[in-house]
């Protein structure tokens, strides 16, 4: 579309040049004036002056004309450099000037939209719509005088609806939990704007954060009895109805926490509290939940200073080969001897691990333990094979396999000499990616064992796609030998089966001489529990091999130790 600007006798150009052909004229005329009416070089130069002093006057009130819109231009700059990008541009002209205020407008008005659409993508929820949240913390901080309840609202099940049915099932989830949360939930009236209105953000994930100003504790946890009465009615999508719910935490201000930090965090302590009490939940946060996240922080912090001060032990828990009653194995256990609170399991601190991401610097230093206690079995002419445990997080790294290898070369010590345990649940996450790993494992040497067999939703018809050497079956199926007549027919199937996929079988938490005699009718090749041997320190393990060495006899460990696995 051609430019309306710097046209006709709107150019600056036409402009200045009728201006100095307009001069040129009134010069010469009053030259040719002057000298036919004019007397004197006197009055000839006085009028000459007046002349030129009346052209500088218009050439200066018409140049006002052109800079007043280029200072107008320069204000606005100035105004968004500074930040104001709400500025107008105040040019109204129709030269060169105006053209290029109106360009300069126009770049305005599209920096504008970026800025809009910038702080939507930093404040707003793609997904749902809600405010995220950076708001969340924001309304927090700013309001100092808010007073109220915070609910942690968590979506049960929200996992396996993405992997079962794809994200778009799950953003349509989200996007609809939103609206229930809002109407049937909260109960908010978006026509109205009120201050005392509850608000809802999306914290993250399948995650929620609803404020209710100036609600006590009863109140809160009837609106979230509401909000998981609400998520429990079934989503419909694709023809199909999807189940979830929701579990909450709630937290009081000036009750609970005196910070948005605080506050957010303990209700959603309460929230995984309300999780742990099977789901579905409302749990309010309280002085004695507040007690233990305070022993918990302690806890955490005594954690990350015991791994560098080495205060990890490693305790073995003997297999029992039913063959001939000899060791045929041991399990790495570990333990952490915290120097106030003795010997600590690792239902203890497994999870602080976890959470900050000290699980591969644990497993680093029960392998190393292991390491240095396999080269003193095979110095006292004992060698044993060390059974370590692999976590998700270490099994789910492409480079596990080569690290270990690594690792053994740097320890003097063969692959052959552990036995990696992966649990059913992490083999069958990825089978082809388990599988990879596992081939690279075996190849190097090291032994590959199935662990808690039993629990999760797979067979030996697809665990028969990865090469391992061995199988553990779980101890809640051992256990219900003595109680369910049904247990032996399911246990002797699982051996025969891997008996004849070329695999041994080792029976855990074997606790009951009644268990013992059953497996070893059934053809079980090893059993591991309480009865047949505790965990124990490398030292006491040491003295079990030797008897074992020396005697040349069955020998089934039976140690006198109070710890557990």
């Amino acid at each position: 579309m051609p430019s309306k600007f710097g046209k006709g006798l709107n150019s600056l150009r036409v402009r200045f040049a009728l201006m100095s052909g307009v001069f040129g004229a009134a010069a010469a005329c009053a030259a040719a004036w002057s000298s036919s009416h004019l007397h004197g070089d006197l009055v000839i130069l006085g009028v000459t002056c007046l002349v030129i002093l009346s052209a500088a006057a218009i050439t200066y009130l018409m140049t006002g004309n052109l800079t007043r819109p280029i200072e107008n231009l320069r204000a606005t700059t100035e105004a968004i450099a500074k930040g104001d990008y709400e500025t107008p541009v105040n040019v109204e002209c129709l030269c060169e000037v105006g053209g290029l205020a109106a360009s300069f407008d126009k770049m305005v008005t599209r920096l504008n939209a970026n800025v809009a659409r910038i702080r939507t993508l930093a404040y707003e929820d793609t997904i749902t719509g809600l405010p995220n949240r950076a708001v969340l913390e924001e309304t927090l901080d700013g309001q100092r005088d808010l007073s109220g309840a915070l609910l942690f609202i968590d979506l049960d099940h929200f996992k396996q609806v993405n992997d079962a049915y794809g994200h778009a099932a799950g953003d349509m989830i989200l996007r609809a939990a939103a609206k229930r949360l809002l109407e049937q939930g909260l109960q908010i009236d978006e026509s109205e704007n009120a201050p005392d209105q509850p608000a809802l953000f999306r914290f993250a994930g399948d995650e929620f954060v609803a404020i209710l100003p100036g609600a006590g504790r009863a109140e809160a946890a009837v609106v979230a009895r509401r909000i998981i009465e609400a998520m429990n009615e079934p989503f419909a999508f694709g023809g199909q109805m999807i189940q979830i719910g929701a579990s909450v935490g709630a937290a009081i201000l000036n009750e609970d926490a005196y910070t948005a930090e605080d506050l957010i965090k303990f209700a959603d302590l309460a929230m995984y509290e309300a999780k742990t009490q099977g789901r579905g939940q409302v749990v309010v946060f309280d002085q004695m939940m507040k007690e233990r996240a305070v022993k918990r922080a302690r806890l955490t912090a005594d954690f990350v200073s015991g791994l560098e001060r080495d205060e990890l032990e490693v305790h073995f828990q003997p297999k029992i080969r039913l063959r001939d009653g000899a060791i045929s194995s041991v399990e790495a256990l570990v333990r952490w001897r915290h120097p106030e609170l003795g010997l600590l399991f690792p239902g203890d601190f497994l999870e602080i691990a976890a959470e900050n991401g000290l699980l591969p610097k644990l497993g680093q230093q029960v392998m190393r333990k292991s390491a240095e206690y396999i080269r003193h079995w095979k110095k006292a002419g004992s060698p044993m094979v060390v059974a370590i445990n692999v976590c998700p997080g270490q099994f789910s790294n492409e480079k596990f396999a080569d690290g270990l290898i690594l690792f053994c070369l740097s320890q003097q010590v063969s692959p052959s000499d552990f036995e990696i345990e992966l649990t059913e649940t992490v083999a069958m996450q990825d089978v082809d990616k388990a599988r990879r790993q596992l081939e690279r494992l075996k190849s190097a040497g090291f032994g590959i064992a199935i662990d808690d067999y039993g629990i999760g939703y797979s067979n030996l018809s697809q665990l028969y796609r990865l090469p391992f050497d061995h199988l553990k079956i779980d101890r809640s199926i051992i256990e219900t030998i003595s109680s369910d007549p049904n247990a032996e027919v399911l246990i002797s199937s699982v051996i025969e089966t891997a008996h004849r996929l070329g695999h041994t079988v080792t029976a855990e938490g074997v606790e009951t001489s009644q268990q013992l005699e059953a497996l070893r009718r059934l053809g079980c090749d090893n059993v591991q529990g309480y009865l047949t041997g505790r965990p124990a320190p490398a030292e006491d393990i040491t003295s079990i091999l030797l008897k074992q060495r020396t005697a040349s006899v069955k020998v089934v460990a039976g140690l006198d130790h109070k710890t557990a696995c």
